[in-house]
């Protein structure tokens, strides 16, 4: 068994504006929605998720292949020695669950998967009736029984709703009021594998083996939940630190006068979620504003190659109408601009990418 521990340095510095590439590449062959659920909520809410997949190849059909890792502190490996728990879209792939929706999706076609837990898992839905998808895209009818396969792009998000009930005034009969049913919802977008925080990548260039959550607050009027996703490989397991963060960016302290934190060891693909992580876990009331850091403290294997790496979401949500809002995670440095848009090619002509792309700056002031 390998076991590493990864040091990290708790600092005041605060998010630098907008996020890195989480913001606009979610294109891949290999994606994971970190929430998605069938399950009663706080307030008399009833969670449902709805997925969308889009085949984003500009050319080739596609077939969609997805795995539901269960919540709670489960070890879901088990759930990769075979496809008896996976949905597809060809029963001579050998999937446990078919919905032909899933082959052949055509170039720029989407198809949407309604209420997706209850649809496909509603015998195994972990933990308050929740978890996180691993979903798989590839070359239509291209499947071996080795699970070799040829890789192909999609995207992918979901919608998290709610059903809640609306009084409009009757037009009709001045003084009354017309019920009608609404959904308040908040979507998430799936993270690809290139975007996942990974303990491997310190360097010089930035520290993106944490996460930082903002928005966070826990009042009368909203809560919050957070969640985590071991999204390593099948024999990585993490041992996770949650740090609540202050807005003058200093921790909230125990009565010892020792940092906030709380630690949780997840299994191999195991999803986690922290219902009013504020009263529930950290025993505090009256959070008007407030930030999180997620990091690996430490992990352990019993793999030969392992790679270790976790994904996280916030949610806040409206005490009254159960309406909730996506807080997606974010890394604590820029994108590497250079390495994606070279200012220089090789070839000596200057090229209008790297920095340059930056084309607007602060005013001048007025005197």
């Amino acid at each position: 068994m390998q076991t590493r521990i990864l040091l990290t340095v708790f600092g005041a510095v605060m998010a630098i504006g907008g996020s890195t590439a989480i913001a606009e590449f979610h294109a891949s062959d290999l994606i994971y929605v970190p929430v998605v659920a069938h399950t009663a909520g706080a307030n008399e809410s009833v969670w449902r998720s709805d997925v969308m997949i889009s085949n984003v190849e500009p050319e080739d059909l596609i077939d969609v292949a997805i795995v539901f890792l269960p919540s709670g502190l489960r070890n879901n490996s088990h759930l990769f020695s075979d496809r008896t728990g996976w949905v597809g879209g060809r029963e001579s792939d050998n999937f446990g669950i078919i919905d032909e929706r899933l082959a052949d999706i055509p170039p720029g076609g989407s198809i949407v998967l309604e209420d997706i837990v209850e649809a496909y898992w509603p015998e195994n839905s972990g933990v308050g009736g929740m978890g996180a998808l691993v979903v798989f895209s590839y070359l239509a009818d291209s499947l071996e029984d080795d699970g070799s396969r040829e890789f192909r792009n999609m995207s992918v998000s979901s919608r998290t709703f709610n059903k809640g009930t609306l009084w409009e005034p009757d037009p009709d009969n001045e003084g009354e009021f017309l019920e009608s049913e609404v959904t308040y919802g908040q979507m998430l977008t799936g993270v690809p594998w290139y975007n996942l925080a990974d303990s491997a990548f310190v360097s010089e260039q930035g520290d993106f083996s944490y996460l930082v959550l903002d928005g966070a607050k826990e009042t009368e009027e909203f809560r919050y939940n957070l969640g985590v996703v071991n999204t390593s490989d099948r024999q990585t397991t993490l041992i996770m630190k949650i740090e609540p963060i202050q807005p003058d960016g200093q921790p909230f302290l125990f009565e010892s006068e020792t940092p906030m934190s709380v630690t949780v060891t997840l299994p191999p693909l195991a999803h986690i979620q922290y219902f009013q992580i504020f009263s529930s876990v950290f025993q505090l009331n009256d959070v008007a504003q407030a930030r999180f850091k997620v990091s690996i403290e430490q992990w352990s294997t019993t793999g030969t190659d392992p790679h270790p790496t976790f994904t996280a979401y916030g949610s806040l949500v409206d005490n009254g109408s159960n309406d909730p809002t996506t807080y997606s995670p974010t890394f604590e440095f820029p994108y590497n601009v250079d390495c994606m848009w070279p200012t220089d090619d090789g070839s000596g002509e200057p090229k209008v990418y790297g920095d340059l792309r930056r084309v607007l700056e602060m005013p001048e002031t007025r005197r």
